[in-house]
């Protein structure tokens, strides 16, 4: 299977383009030390996109991209768009081990693949190893896709609890459950108890005061191309409650805690019909004048529109 980078040009993906907007802003609110003393680690790909604008957004300059295409290994360095990115050649279960956690991290585990035992392994070595304040966001598709059995019958179900194995996915699950946002659902639940499971296991033996805890904050979907899942938690410190309540996550539009998502859906409109609506923003709907723009393209606009993307700047 050829690399992701050679299929797709990451700068140009709306949706992914407004979500890393939205990730950096949240970051922006974290308040449990100095967000320039935050290390980011990352899937960077050739592009490294959400390096460039984690550096520019947020000052970090401790930043570490995990890429397994050695084979392209002169090229990604000869993309390496700052001097504080250090580049860890492999998969992320081997090298994710090597990267210090006893730093404040930003770990953004960006696959372009499903969820698989090896993405939840990954999880559970981040969760397991992370700093109190440590933000950790997982990316994944999220597309039912049908696979049909040798007797015709729909065996999606069987090939996705062969991937996560039988204990994570519920005994009653039908194949249509995993249909719409079904898939997405499902693993969103699993990935929390992936996360809740390493948390447990660290505070084994420990006193309550010393325990750790971990909040929700972001439960992304979008579609470029294809459907995609980000949820981003942090990790903190029981005696952190106060910390976690200073960076005010909840006052986010797309602040999300539960099963509830926020769809970043990028509504197709003209220049004209964007200059138009964005002239009236800050502004709910009920007050704006969207003359023959369908209301649905003016809600959607009036959701996302200070990350909308300008396309000729994608990249920033």
């Amino acid at each position: 299977m050829a690399a992701s980078y050679r299929e797709i040009d990451y700068r140009i993906r709306p949706g992914k383009h407004a979500e890393r907007l939205m990730m950096a802003e949240a970051f922006r609110r974290l308040r449990f030390a100095n967000i320039e003393s935050y290390q980011y680690v990352g899937l960077g790909s050739v592009y490294f996109s959400d390096f460039k604008l984690m550096h520019r957004a947020l000052g970090t300059t401790k930043m570490i991209s995990i890429e397994k295409a050695a084979q392209d290994k002169a090229r990604f360095e000869a993309n390496v768009p700052f001097g504080c990115i250090e580049i860890l050649w492999g998969e992320t279960a081997s090298e994710l081990p090597k990267v210090d956690l006893t730093l404040r991290s930003i770990i953004w585990l960006d696959y372009d693949g499903r969820l698989t035992k090896s993405v939840l392994a990954d999880i559970r070595e981040v969760v397991g190893r992370a700093a109190g304040g440590t933000v950790i966001a997982i990316t994944v598709q999220s597309k039912y896709d049908r696979v049909v059995g040798n007797n015709g019958e729909d065996a999606s179900l069987i090939d996705i609890t062969e991937k996560l194995g039988a204990e994570r996915v519920p005994f009653n699950m039908q194949p249509q459950d995993l249909r719409g946002d079904g898939t997405g659902k499902l693993f969103r639940n699993i990935i929390v108890e992936e996360v809740k499971q390493a948390i447990g296991d660290r505070n084994a033996g420990r006193h309550a005061g010393q325990h750790l805890r971990f909040k929700q904050f972001l439960n992304f979907r979008y579609e470029d191309g294809a459907r995609m899942m980000t949820v981003a938690f942090v990790v903190y410190d029981a005696g952190q409650e106060g910390l976690l309540n200073l960076c005010r996550f909840e006052d986010l539009e797309f602040y999300r805690e539960g099963e509830a998502t926020f769809e970043i859906a990028i509504p197709k409109l003209t220049t004209r019909e964007i200059n138009y609506l964005e002239a009236q923003m800050p502004r709910q709907i009920a007050d704006m004048n969207i003359a023959a723009i369908p209301e649905r393209d003016a809600k959607q606009y009036a959701s996302i529109y200070r990350y909308f993307p300008n396309m000729t700047f994608v990249d920033g």
